[in-house]
């Protein structure tokens, strides 16, 4: 507490405070202030006209017994995030606002010329649900963007995020399908068993349309699963339980 180091302090940038309120370095009493006024203008205008860069949301609403849901927020334009396709996951639309396109990734860096022009559409309904199979632990990953239609016409229109529940599994086809042959019907209500029996009643029904179709497997995941870069939907029965049990564990979770 010695004077000698009070002065030290006070001549310190970082807690200089009130004295310098405008700069935080150590020749800014020195620029002349019509100067220091046009560079404060200056960022003020960037601040203003520059595009706002905005970022997707991932929370973890529920882990429970290897099921783990996350809830996605994706506002329009927003840089997407990226996850993997180790296992097969099931996707929840439950909020897609109107006039706009939904893009699944492009190949390569994330942002790159290349990766931004591979984009292709995704064919997703408010409320239901999809089965996003396996690919071997390549990145995933959407946004939501204007159509080129109502582009000009919603030039000022405050766009709502677009809200999606992950469900994922940690877990192969033929793990998923023992649990399910192992369950009993005492816990039918729980949402665990249930999120289960609708993952493996896809798979399998895919399953037998890929066999069918004379298609062969592969070493890690089986009879190949087809699909487009939307996932394949499921029965309505499915996407009414699965938005029942999301709403369910989002109420859970208040409390």
């Amino acid at each position: 507490n010695s004077p000698r180091h009070d002065d030290f302090l006070t001549s310190m940038t970082f807690i200089s405070g009130e004295k310098r309120r405008w700069c935080d370095c150590d020749q800014c009493n020195m620029i002349p202030t019509d100067i220091r006024e046009a560079i404060s203008r200056h960022k003020r205008q960037q601040m203003i006209t520059e595009p706002l860069v905005r970022s997707q949301d991932r929370v973890l609403i529920k882990r429970e017994e290897c099921i783990a849901v996350w809830k996605w927020t994706i506002p329009l334009n927003a840089e997407p995030l990226i996850d993997f396709g180790n296992n097969h996951s099931i996707i929840f639309v439950a909020h897609l606002p109107e006039n706009v396109e939904v893009l699944s990734i492009g190949k390569g860096v994330t942002g790159s010329a290349e990766e931004t022009s591979g984009r292709t559409k995704v064919d997703w309904k408010n409320g239901k649900a999809y089965l996003i199979p396996a690919n071997g632990g390549k990145a995933l990953g959407w946004v939501q963007q204007q159509t080129e239609e109502t582009n000009a016409a919603n030039k000022n229109k405050q766009f709502q995020p677009m809200i999606i529940y992950i469900i994922k599994v940690p877990l192969s086809e033929g793990k998923v399908h023992e649990i399910v042959s192992e369950g009993d019907s005492a816990s039918d209500k729980n949402w665990v068993t249930t999120l289960f029996r609708i993952l493996d009643q896809a798979i399998r029904s895919q399953l037998s349309l890929s066999k069918n179709n004379g298609e062969k497997g592969n070493d890690k995941f089986g009879t190949t699963i087809n699909q487009g870069s939307s996932g394949i939907e499921l029965r309505e029965v499915h996407s009414l339980n699965i938005g029942d049990i999301m709403k369910r564990l989002e109420s859970s979770k208040k409390l």
